[in-house]
């Protein structure tokens, strides 16, 4: 029995050293534009130790591209790292769950790899003070960012809605003397209530991607809603004058309800901050080639 005693110390020790080759070569695996344990393409490696790493994947639901990889050099884990990592499960997934807001910042991220960091190196408590300064941080911004599309959607919906009254009233008195008065001007009011109408429509679908600039005070988001508006009715009037002169879409003034036809155009040139841009360019470059 003495003599099989160093056998078997021989062989836990072979056993380890192949262990931790094989611990040290996943580990290595782990690299910007490689594969992780779950076939997932990393995007981003935040931190890393010798027994984690804290990366980013691709092809992902926001909350879950956010993974941390344990794997210990000694499988006994004597150090206790899962259960480091354990301790801070619940803020784990607090984190995760505040990704989906979209307001911050890729620090954010990495301000979360460093608490996990700090966590799994044996302090965990220093580790959940940074999640929740994390979290508030990201609730603060995000109440921003929401207050701010409120007041963006505001300035727009009202300065739409203005536009497309003075319309009303213009059409009400198409009959009357003023209407003949102001003659084609009246129809310069329909096409820009109509493109005022496509740039809120383009608004309204389009808000949740629009990007907010979190240092502006509150009234500039208003101010550029009604900005947007503005734009849009002057692509509206930019259509109306192209069309009614036959440089482009000239097809509208020959259909069976050209006036219905010409809104269409106007509600599109609200609705696309490049339809009318690239209609111009399209426009000059033929002119070009015909010199």
């Amino acid at each position: 029995m003495l003599d099989d005693e160093p056998d078997n110390d021989n062989n836990l020790e072979n056993s380890s050293v192949i262990y931790k080759q094989g611990q040290r070569e996943r580990l290595r695996q782990f690299v910007i534009g490689g594969k992780d344990t779950s076939g997932h393409t990393i995007v981003n490696v935040f931190t890393r130790g010798d027994e984690f790493v804290v990366y980013a994947i691709a092809d992902a639901d926001e909350p879950e591209t956010f993974k941390v990889y344990v794997d210990t050099e000694i499988e006994s884990d004597p150090k206790n790292i899962m259960g480091r990592l354990e301790s801070i499960k619940e803020e784990l997934a607090d984190f995760r769950s505040i990704l989906h807001k979209g307001v911050h910042d890729k620090s954010i991220k990495h301000r979360a790899a460093n608490a996990v960091s700090t966590a799994l190196r044996g302090d965990p408590d220093s580790a959940k003070k940074i999640f929740i300064k994390i979290r508030e941080q990201v609730n603060k911004e995000y109440m921003i960012v929401q207050r701010g599309r409120v007041l963006y959607l505001s300035g727009a919906f009202s300065s739409a809605i203005m536009l497309v009254l003075f319309a009303l009233i213009s059409y009400s008195l198409r009959n009357s003397e003023w209407a003949q008065n102001i003659g084609v001007i009246k129809d310069f009011l329909y096409a820009v209530s109509f493109s005022a109408l496509g740039g809120l429509l383009s608004i309204s679908l389009n808000l949740k991607s629009i990007a907010f600039e979190r240092e502006l005070q509150l009234y500039a988001y208003f101010v550029y809603g009604v900005q947007r508006i503005v734009l849009a009715a002057l692509g509206g009037t930019f259509a109306f004058v192209a069309v009614k002169s036959g440089l482009v879409l000239s097809l509208v003034l020959t259909s069976a309800e050209p006036m219905y036809a010409m809104l269409a155009v106007c509600i599109a040139a609200g609705f696309s901050e490049t339809l009318i841009p690239n209609a111009l360019q399209k426009l000059e470059s033929s002119d070009l080639t015909g010199r």
